[in-house]
Protein backbone atom coordinates (compact mmCIF):
# COMPACT_ATOMS: atom_id res chain seq x y z
CA UNK A 1 0.00 0.00 0.00
CA UNK A 2 1.17 3.37 -1.26
CA UNK A 3 0.36 6.34 0.61
CA UNK A 4 -0.49 10.18 -0.82
CA UNK A 5 -1.85 13.51 0.46
CA UNK A 6 -2.66 15.19 -3.40
CA UNK A 7 -2.31 18.73 -2.99
CA UNK A 8 -4.50 20.66 -5.91
CA UNK A 9 -5.39 24.14 -7.53
CA UNK A 10 -8.69 22.12 -8.27
CA UNK A 11 -9.36 21.86 -12.15
CA UNK A 12 -10.05 18.81 -14.51
CA UNK A 13 -6.33 17.55 -14.53
CA UNK A 14 -5.87 17.62 -10.96
CA UNK A 15 -9.42 15.76 -10.59
CA UNK A 16 -8.17 12.82 -12.96
CA UNK A 17 -5.10 12.78 -11.31
CA UNK A 18 -7.28 12.42 -8.15
CA UNK A 19 -8.98 9.21 -9.76
CA UNK A 20 -5.60 7.62 -11.45
CA UNK A 21 -4.80 7.42 -7.64
CA UNK A 22 -7.70 6.13 -6.65
CA UNK A 23 -8.05 3.39 -9.68
CA UNK A 24 -4.23 2.11 -9.41
CA UNK A 25 -4.81 1.34 -5.38
CA UNK A 26 -3.04 4.37 -3.67
CA UNK A 27 -3.82 5.18 -0.65
CA UNK A 28 -5.41 9.05 -1.08
CA UNK A 29 -5.49 10.31 3.05
CA UNK A 30 -6.66 13.87 1.87
CA UNK A 31 -7.08 16.32 -0.50
CA UNK A 32 -5.41 19.49 0.24
CA UNK A 33 -5.96 22.99 -1.39
CA UNK A 34 -3.98 25.45 -2.23
CA UNK A 35 -4.05 28.99 -4.31
CA UNK A 36 -4.01 28.32 -8.08
CA UNK A 37 -6.10 27.67 -11.42
CA UNK A 38 -9.52 29.34 -10.28
CA UNK A 39 -11.28 30.66 -7.34
CA UNK A 40 -10.35 29.59 -3.58
CA UNK A 41 -13.87 28.24 -3.51
CA UNK A 42 -14.32 26.78 -6.80
CA UNK A 43 -11.27 24.78 -5.79
CA UNK A 44 -12.38 23.20 -2.46
CA UNK A 45 -15.84 22.88 -4.47
CA UNK A 46 -14.11 20.57 -7.29
CA UNK A 47 -12.38 18.91 -4.39
CA UNK A 48 -15.66 18.30 -2.81
CA UNK A 49 -17.64 17.22 -5.75
CA UNK A 50 -14.52 14.79 -6.80
CA UNK A 51 -14.52 12.81 -2.85
CA UNK A 52 -17.97 12.79 -2.99
CA UNK A 53 -17.48 10.70 -6.87
CA UNK A 54 -14.72 8.99 -5.05
CA UNK A 55 -17.13 7.90 -2.28
CA UNK A 56 -19.27 6.37 -5.42
CA UNK A 57 -17.33 5.03 -7.72
CA UNK A 58 -14.24 4.10 -5.73
CA UNK A 59 -15.72 3.25 -2.60
CA UNK A 60 -13.45 5.07 -0.52
CA UNK A 61 -13.78 8.24 1.71
CA UNK A 62 -10.84 11.00 1.24
CA UNK A 63 -11.41 14.23 2.78
CA UNK A 64 -11.03 17.56 1.74
CA UNK A 65 -8.77 20.63 3.46
CA UNK A 66 -8.34 23.63 2.47
CA UNK A 67 -4.91 25.30 2.95
CA UNK A 68 -3.69 28.31 1.39
CA UNK A 69 -5.48 30.84 -0.62
CA UNK A 70 -2.74 33.22 -1.87
CA UNK A 71 1.19 33.30 -2.31
CA UNK A 72 3.76 33.35 0.79
CA UNK A 73 4.80 36.58 -0.62
CA UNK A 74 3.59 38.09 -3.81
CA UNK A 75 0.11 38.66 -5.20
CA UNK A 76 -0.67 36.01 -8.20
CA UNK A 77 -3.83 35.92 -10.51
CA UNK A 78 -5.84 32.92 -11.52
CA UNK A 79 -6.44 31.63 -15.02
CA UNK A 80 -9.91 30.71 -16.20
CA UNK A 81 -9.33 31.31 -19.89
CA UNK A 82 -7.02 28.48 -19.41
CA UNK A 83 -9.78 25.96 -17.30
CA UNK A 84 -13.12 28.07 -17.28
CA UNK A 85 -14.30 29.78 -14.62
CA UNK A 86 -15.52 26.46 -13.02
CA UNK A 87 -12.26 24.69 -13.64
CA UNK A 88 -13.82 22.21 -15.63
CA UNK A 89 -14.87 24.55 -18.16
CA UNK A 90 -17.82 27.26 -17.99
CA UNK A 91 -20.05 25.14 -15.44
CA UNK A 92 -19.54 24.55 -11.76
CA UNK A 93 -19.64 21.33 -9.63
CA UNK A 94 -22.09 21.17 -7.25
CA UNK A 95 -20.65 19.03 -3.69
CA UNK A 96 -23.32 18.44 -0.57
CA UNK A 97 -20.57 17.77 1.94
CA UNK A 98 -18.04 20.51 3.67
CA UNK A 99 -14.30 20.44 3.85
CA UNK A 100 -12.52 19.60 6.64
CA UNK A 101 -12.13 22.21 9.73
CA UNK A 102 -8.30 21.40 10.15
CA UNK A 103 -6.15 23.36 7.67
CA UNK A 104 -4.21 21.74 5.09
CA UNK A 105 -0.58 22.48 6.51
CA UNK A 106 -1.60 20.70 10.13
CA UNK A 107 -2.85 17.44 8.18
CA UNK A 108 0.36 17.22 6.11
CA UNK A 109 2.22 17.60 9.66
CA UNK A 110 0.16 14.71 10.79
CA UNK A 111 0.07 12.74 8.22
CA UNK A 112 3.73 12.78 8.36
CA UNK A 113 4.12 11.82 12.17
CA UNK A 114 1.75 9.49 11.05
CA UNK A 115 3.45 7.48 8.11
CA UNK A 116 7.10 8.66 8.26
CA UNK A 117 9.13 7.21 5.70
CA UNK A 118 5.87 6.24 3.72
CA UNK A 119 3.78 9.17 3.04
CA UNK A 120 4.46 10.29 -0.93
CA UNK A 121 3.29 13.94 -1.45
CA UNK A 122 1.53 14.77 -5.09
CA UNK A 123 2.04 18.24 -5.71
CA UNK A 124 0.40 19.58 -8.97
CA UNK A 125 -0.07 22.78 -7.50
CA UNK A 126 1.69 25.93 -6.39
CA UNK A 127 4.11 24.85 -3.26
CA UNK A 128 3.00 26.97 -0.68
CA UNK A 129 1.38 24.48 1.25
CA UNK A 130 4.02 22.37 1.53
CA UNK A 131 6.65 25.29 2.10
CA UNK A 132 4.04 25.92 5.43
CA UNK A 133 4.62 22.74 6.87
CA UNK A 134 8.12 23.02 6.14
CA UNK A 135 8.77 26.13 7.93
CA UNK A 136 6.58 24.76 10.40
CA UNK A 137 8.61 21.39 10.80
CA UNK A 138 11.62 21.55 9.29
CA UNK A 139 12.53 17.62 9.91
CA UNK A 140 9.41 17.51 7.29
CA UNK A 141 11.93 16.09 4.51
CA UNK A 142 13.13 13.41 6.67
CA UNK A 143 9.63 12.68 7.18
CA UNK A 144 7.93 12.33 4.15
CA UNK A 145 8.96 9.28 1.34
CA UNK A 146 8.75 11.17 -2.26
CA UNK A 147 7.77 14.63 -3.03
CA UNK A 148 6.51 14.79 -6.72
CA UNK A 149 6.04 18.04 -8.30
CA UNK A 150 4.32 19.09 -11.36
CA UNK A 151 6.08 22.48 -12.11
CA UNK A 152 8.88 24.47 -13.44
CA UNK A 153 10.28 24.26 -17.16
CA UNK A 154 13.66 22.43 -18.61
CA UNK A 155 14.49 24.39 -21.32
CA UNK A 156 13.12 27.90 -20.24
CA UNK A 157 9.71 27.40 -22.33
CA UNK A 158 6.93 28.95 -19.72
CA UNK A 159 3.35 29.00 -20.19
CA UNK A 160 2.32 32.02 -17.72
CA UNK A 161 5.67 34.09 -18.67
CA UNK A 162 8.18 33.79 -21.58
CA UNK A 163 10.43 31.75 -19.03
CA UNK A 164 7.77 30.88 -16.66
CA UNK A 165 5.62 27.63 -15.68
CA UNK A 166 2.26 28.90 -13.96
CA UNK A 167 2.66 26.35 -10.96
CA UNK A 168 5.94 27.86 -9.90
CA UNK A 169 5.40 31.40 -11.12
CA UNK A 170 2.30 31.44 -8.63
CA UNK A 171 4.76 31.46 -5.61
CA UNK A 172 8.19 30.83 -6.28
CA UNK A 173 9.55 31.73 -2.91
CA UNK A 174 6.97 28.82 -1.96
CA UNK A 175 9.00 26.69 -4.65
CA UNK A 176 12.25 27.74 -3.75
CA UNK A 177 11.81 26.47 0.19
CA UNK A 178 10.59 23.52 -1.45
CA UNK A 179 13.68 22.76 -3.89
CA UNK A 180 16.85 23.39 -1.63
CA UNK A 181 14.78 21.68 1.84
CA UNK A 182 15.89 18.40 1.20
CA UNK A 183 13.13 16.54 -0.03
CA UNK A 184 13.12 13.80 -2.44
CA UNK A 185 11.95 15.36 -5.21
CA UNK A 186 11.12 14.81 -8.41
CA UNK A 187 9.77 17.37 -11.41
CA UNK A 188 7.71 16.68 -14.21
CA UNK A 189 8.24 20.08 -16.45
CA UNK A 190 5.55 22.05 -18.18
CA UNK A 191 7.46 22.07 -21.37
CA UNK A 192 8.43 17.93 -21.02
CA UNK A 193 4.62 17.55 -21.14
CA UNK A 194 3.60 19.50 -23.54
CA UNK A 195 5.24 16.74 -26.55
CA UNK A 196 2.55 14.01 -25.10
CA UNK A 197 -0.67 15.63 -25.95
CA UNK A 198 -3.95 13.62 -26.25
CA UNK A 199 -4.20 13.86 -30.10
CA UNK A 200 -6.32 11.82 -32.57
CA UNK A 201 -7.03 9.63 -29.25
CA UNK A 202 -9.52 12.70 -28.33
CA UNK A 203 -12.15 10.88 -30.94
CA UNK A 204 -11.45 6.92 -29.68
CA UNK A 205 -12.33 8.17 -25.65
CA UNK A 206 -15.39 10.08 -27.18
CA UNK A 207 -16.78 7.06 -28.73
CA UNK A 208 -16.02 4.55 -25.36
CA UNK A 209 -19.12 5.77 -23.81
CA UNK A 210 -18.34 4.81 -20.34
CA UNK A 211 -19.20 7.15 -17.46
CA UNK A 212 -15.34 8.02 -16.79
CA UNK A 213 -14.55 8.95 -20.56
CA UNK A 214 -18.13 10.83 -20.66
CA UNK A 215 -16.73 12.71 -17.70
CA UNK A 216 -13.32 13.09 -19.44
CA UNK A 217 -14.66 14.74 -22.85
CA UNK A 218 -16.67 17.18 -20.58
CA UNK A 219 -14.17 18.65 -18.44
CA UNK A 220 -11.40 18.63 -20.36
CA UNK A 221 -13.34 20.14 -23.63
CA UNK A 222 -12.45 23.93 -22.80
CA UNK A 223 -8.72 22.86 -21.60
CA UNK A 224 -8.32 21.40 -25.13
CA UNK A 225 -9.84 24.28 -27.03
CA UNK A 226 -7.28 26.54 -25.35
CA UNK A 227 -4.60 24.35 -25.44
CA UNK A 228 -4.98 23.76 -29.52
CA UNK A 229 -6.00 27.40 -30.30
CA UNK A 230 -3.77 29.99 -27.76
CA UNK A 231 -0.71 27.35 -26.81
CA UNK A 232 0.00 25.80 -30.19
CA UNK A 233 -0.25 22.20 -29.18
CA UNK A 234 -2.13 19.56 -31.61
CA UNK A 235 -4.01 18.00 -28.21
CA UNK A 236 -4.82 18.85 -25.13
CA UNK A 237 -2.06 18.39 -22.73
CA UNK A 238 -1.81 16.53 -19.26
CA UNK A 239 0.60 18.03 -16.80
CA UNK A 240 -0.76 16.59 -13.30
CA UNK A 241 -1.99 13.19 -14.68
CA UNK A 242 1.27 12.88 -16.57
CA UNK A 243 2.88 13.85 -13.19
CA UNK A 244 0.76 11.09 -11.43
CA UNK A 245 1.15 8.19 -13.91
CA UNK A 246 5.48 8.67 -12.99
CA UNK A 247 4.92 8.85 -9.21
CA UNK A 248 2.52 5.27 -9.78
CA UNK A 249 5.06 3.96 -12.20
CA UNK A 250 8.79 5.29 -12.53
CA UNK A 251 8.64 3.22 -15.85
CA UNK A 252 6.72 6.17 -17.66
CA UNK A 253 9.98 8.06 -16.83
CA UNK A 254 12.71 6.75 -19.45
CA UNK A 255 15.37 9.09 -19.33
CA UNK A 256 15.82 11.16 -15.44
CA UNK A 257 18.84 13.01 -14.57
CA UNK A 258 19.25 14.34 -11.18
CA UNK A 259 20.58 17.65 -10.90
CA UNK A 260 20.61 20.68 -9.12
CA UNK A 261 17.54 23.21 -9.77
CA UNK A 262 16.83 26.25 -8.03
CA UNK A 263 13.44 29.18 -8.19
CA UNK A 264 14.64 32.52 -9.73
CA UNK A 265 12.22 34.53 -7.06
CA UNK A 266 13.47 38.43 -7.98
CA UNK A 267 11.13 40.89 -9.33
CA UNK A 268 12.05 40.48 -12.70
CA UNK A 269 11.29 38.66 -16.51
CA UNK A 270 12.03 35.48 -15.25
CA UNK A 271 10.25 35.67 -11.52
CA UNK A 272 9.10 31.73 -11.49
CA UNK A 273 12.08 30.64 -13.63
CA UNK A 274 13.64 27.06 -12.69
CA UNK A 275 17.23 27.33 -12.94
CA UNK A 276 18.90 23.63 -13.69
CA UNK A 277 22.81 23.56 -13.56
CA UNK A 278 23.26 21.32 -16.16
CA UNK A 279 26.71 20.95 -16.10
CA UNK A 280 27.56 21.63 -12.14
CA UNK A 281 29.17 24.75 -12.54
CA UNK A 282 27.89 26.30 -9.13
CA UNK A 283 29.53 23.22 -7.75
CA UNK A 284 25.93 22.40 -5.43
CA UNK A 285 25.02 19.08 -4.41
CA UNK A 286 22.03 18.13 -6.91
CA UNK A 287 18.44 18.71 -5.36
CA UNK A 288 16.20 17.50 -7.92
CA UNK A 289 15.26 14.16 -10.21
CA UNK A 290 14.75 16.11 -13.51
CA UNK A 291 12.62 13.81 -15.78
CA UNK A 292 13.56 14.16 -19.82
CA UNK A 293 11.72 11.63 -21.57
CA UNK A 294 8.35 9.92 -21.18
CA UNK A 295 6.70 6.54 -21.98
CA UNK A 296 3.95 7.77 -23.98
CA UNK A 297 2.44 4.59 -24.65
CA UNK A 298 2.81 3.54 -21.35
CA UNK A 299 0.78 6.70 -19.62
CA UNK A 300 -1.54 6.73 -22.36
CA UNK A 301 -2.15 2.63 -21.65
CA UNK A 302 -2.86 3.91 -17.59
CA UNK A 303 -5.28 6.89 -19.20
CA UNK A 304 -7.06 4.52 -21.25
CA UNK A 305 -7.54 1.65 -18.47
CA UNK A 306 -8.99 4.29 -15.90
CA UNK A 307 -11.46 6.14 -18.47
CA UNK A 308 -12.92 2.25 -19.72
CA UNK A 309 -12.57 0.98 -15.66
CA UNK A 310 -10.66 -1.52 -16.73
Amino acid sequence: MRHFIIDCDTAEDDIFSFFLLLHRGAQVHGITVVEGNVSFQVEVRNALWASEFARRYFHVNVPVYPGMERPLVKSFRTVENVHGTGGIGDSALEASSAPEKKHAVDFILEMADRYPGELEFLAISPLTNLAMAYLKDRTLPEKLKKVWVMGGTINGHGNITPAAEYNIWVDPDAAKLVFNAGFDLTMVSWDLITQYTVNEEWEEIKRMNTEMSQLYVRFYTHYRNFAMTRQRMKGNPHPDLITTAVALDPGVATHVERQFVDVENCDCLTRGATVIDYLGVLGKEPNVNVVYQLDRSKFMNMLFQLLKGN
